[in-house]
Formats: structure tokens, C-alpha cells, sequence
């Protein structure tokens, strides 16, 4: 069995193999991808000559070199990483490559990142920190049923669309929350829909359920916020005005918990007066029900209903104000 360098150069030298006659005027570059809390090596496929190639389907040379141990045949590996680069490509619109991010200004959002777990991506691009957390910026390319796809900008591309990050800042504060809009539901809510999904609601109603729902006073109920996708729902709490109206109904100052990249919960403080309990919740939450790369964050966040303001609670406090 190879090891992973010698697997590495035998992707490059002969994956191409692998693809119809089509690709035949194409090359493979390598390339240093910053992934959610990891950074992966990614390999695309290019014209030859390409000067820039903002669009392209990757795939990772440390998970096809997993796939590579688990079944011990390289053959096999490659024309499934075949099929999939045709499949990826479906996905892709054709004039993409045709288009530059100056001309994709409309599709610039916000991405939402642990800063400690992603100092290889915040290297590599354009960013704002916030609190623990770094604001990073991706285009997107498509939206539907089959999820979500897009690129991250980096330095290099930033510098060729002359895009200074004030600038990336106030394009995906808008085009964000345009393209994916935010929603908030009580816990309720979602706990339902879930309950929906696995079967387990039998004819029930959500009244059926949870019979003291509409009964629960405003001090004492959870909610969920994230967008209608539920991707990269977290993004919300770049939005303190929409953060503002959901606690001005609670009537009391907010602990905003990042549950993970895709949705925080917001509660009030009066329901939960010790904010060590929240810490261990969301470490304990984290490391026990949420995959790696879906981690936001290990603290708790503060909206302050009088100033409007969000702030990290590093510290466990006994009481908030």
C-alpha cells in the first residue's frame, strides 16, 4: 500500500486518466483549502494556461487517501472521484467560469468562524474578528434543494477584484441576509418538526405535544434562530438589530447560545441565572452532539436589551443583569 505522498503523486500524474477525452486539454493544481476548523489539501481541474479559475469543483487528496486505505485499490478511488467531479459539475452554471467576483457582488456573504480553531483560513483571507469569532467571505454560487454551493475569497482574489474588506463587510451584510433569510421559531417548534422527521409524532399536533404552549410565559421561552436554509444560521448574530427585536419581546437582556454554525438559542438570563451552567451546557453540547466541522463556538454571548450591544461571557458569572 502506498503511503500518503506517494499516493499524492500518483493522483496527479494520472487522475486525468480518469475523465473523458474532454478534459484532455486540462491540468490539476493543488491547492491549500481552509475547510470549517480544518484545512485540507484540495486538488481542481483547469484549462491549461487558466489565468484565474474562481469556479471549480475540489476534491481532497486526505479523504481520498482514507478512501484509498479502506478499500487498498487506487483504481477504484480514482473512478469514483471521477464520477463524482462529473456529477459536481452539473451543479455548476456553465457561464461561471466566465464570471468574476466584481460581477458576483449581488452573491458575497458572510461566513462565521472559531478563530483559534481556523487560523490557517483567516491567514489566507480578508477578515473582521468579532468577540472569539472571525467574519471570513464566500460568493455563492448556487442555492436550492441539494444544498448550498460556493468559494471562499481569499487575499489573492480580493486584490484582483479590488474588493478591501469594508467593502466585502457591507456587501455580504446585505446580500446575507437577503439570500438567506433569517427566521426564529420556539424550541418547541423545532423539537416538533424533528419529532416529525423520525416518525415519532404519531397524528399528534404540536398543542398535543407540548399542551403548555401558548401557556409559557415570554420570560420563559427558548428560541431558535437561523435562516430559511438552516445553513450557516449562526451568521444571525451579526445582525443585533434582528437579535434586538426577539429580546424587546422577551422584555430582558438575552444569553445567545452558538448551538452550532447553523443556529444559536436565545433565552433569557431571567430564565437561566448562572451562566456557568450555560458554559459547561455548550462545551458538553459541542463535544458530544455536534460534528467537528460544524462547531462555532465553546462560550456564551450577552445582548444587552438597553444598549444593543453583544458581548462574550469569558468568565462564568453567578447573576446577570
Amino acid at each position: 500500500m502506498m503511503n500518503y505522498e506517494n499516493f499524492k503523486k500518483r493522483v496527479m500524474r494520472e487522475f486525468l486518466d480518469y475523465l473523458p477525452e474532454r478534459y484532455a486539454e486540462c491540468e490539476l493544481e493543488i491547492r491549500k483549502v481552509p475547510k470549517m476548523n480544518e484545512c485540507l489539501t484540495g486538488v481542481v481541474i483547469k484549462p491549461k494556461n487558466a489565468k484565474h479559475t474562481y469556479c471549480s469543483p475540489t476534491f481532497y487528496m486526505e479523504r481520498m487517501y482514507e478512501q484509498y486505505k479502506d478499500c487498498g485499490s487506487f483504481e477504484k478511488v480514482m473512478a469514483n472521484q471521477a464520477i463524482y467531479l462529473e456529477q459536481s459539475l452539473k451543479f455548476v452554471p456553465n457561464d461561471i467560469a466566465k464570471v468574476t467576483i466584481s460581477e458576483m457582488r449581488d452573491r458575497i456573504v458572510f461566513q462565521l468562524v472559531n478563530t483559534e480553531k481556523n487560523k490557517e483560513m483567516i491567514k489566507l483571507c480578508p477578515h473582521r474578528d468579532i468577540m472569539d469569532l472571525s467574519v471570513v467571505y464566500r460568493v455563492i454560487v448556487n442555492i436550492d434543494n441539494d444544498g448550498v454551493s460556493g468559494y471562499l475569497i481569499t487575499h489573492d482574489l480580493a486584490e484582483v477584484e479590488d474588493l478591501n474588506e469594508n467593502l466585502l463587510y457591507n456587501l455580504a451584510k446585505k446580500n446575507t441576509k437577503k439570500l438567506f433569510p433569517l427566521k426564529c421559531e420556539r424550541i418547541e417548534n423545532t423539537m416538533f418538526r424533528m419529532m416529525q422527521r423520525c416518525g415519532g409524532t404519531d397524528e399528534k399536533t404540536l398543542e398535543d405535544a407540548f399542551p403548555e404552549f401558548d401557556n409559557i410565559p415570554e420570560k420563559q421561552k427558548v428560541y431558535i434562530i437561523s435562516n430559511k436554509y438552516e445553513f450557516f444560521g449562526a451568521n444571525a448574530i451579526l445582525y443585533g438589530d434582528y437579535i434586538g427585536e426577539i429580546a424587546n419581546r422577551i422584555g430582558t437582556d438575552c444569553y445567545i447560545l452558538p448551538s452550532s454554525v447553523h443556529d444559536l438559542v436565545l433565552l433569557s438570563v431571567e430564565a437561566f441565572g448562572e451562566s456557568s451552567k450555560l458554559l459547561e451546557l455548550v462545551k458538553e453540547t459541542n463535544e458530544e452532539h455536534v460534528k467537528p466541522s460544524e462547531r462555532l463556538s465553546d462560550s456564551v454571548y450577552i445582548y444587552n436589551i438597553i444598549d444593543g450591544t453583544i458581548n462574550r461571557i469569558s468568565e462564568p458569572v453567578e447573576e446577570a443583569s
